[in-house]
């Protein structure tokens, strides 16, 4: 397995798995399907030419040379809240969950955001009903710190997110 920061080239993958993962589970994510599929092609470029600057950007799986799992991420943009990174947008494809892959983009984001310097707080938010992430995240080294209910709707149906946090 490869996991490596996405650039530019990578584009065309990052929006397969993305809006793959936005119709597999549609709950676990604030986004939709719908609306990422109208996102214009320059906006995933953009997204993916920030990780130049190193305020943002995703880090991608690979195994045999197939793109199985992505984690992205931003940093606060405030004075007083650049210190904080928040994780967004993980995904593993079906195939590859329960082989090592979500651990290791976890492990190579965290790795990248603590290497910088100045980043030491790194801040997630997880659906509840995702009780495999939950442990994840927790065998890492997040701590929950709130539960917000009926944070994301999907339809008739609420779900509640549990927000974690690790300091680096």
């Amino acid at each position: 397995m490869e996991v490596r920061f996405l650039g530019p080239d990578d584009a065309d993958e990052l929006i397969k798995i993305r809006l793959e993962g936005l119709q597999t589970d549609p709950d676990a994510f604030g986004s939709t399907y719908e609306e990422e599929i109208q996102m214009p092609g320059e906006e995933w470029l953009r997204r993916l030419s920030q990780g130049e600057a190193g305020d943002s950007g995703y880090f991608g799986a690979f195994v045999e040379g197939q793109l199985a799992g992505i984690i992205g991420f931003f940093r606060h943009k405030g004075l007083k809240s650049k210190h904080k990174a928040s994780i967004v947008s993980m995904y593993v494809r079906e195939a590859y969950r329960g082989t090592g892959v979500a651990q290791a983009l976890m492990q190579a984001e965290l790795a990248y955001l603590k290497e910088r310097g100045d980043i030491d707080t790194v801040q997630l938010a997880v659906v509840t009903t995702n009780p495999t992430a939950i442990r994840l995240y927790e065998k890492l080294g997040f701590i929950p710190y709130g539960l917000e209910k009926r944070a994301l709707k999907n339809g008739d149906q609420y779900f509640d997110e549990s927000h974690m946090y690790i300091l680096l």
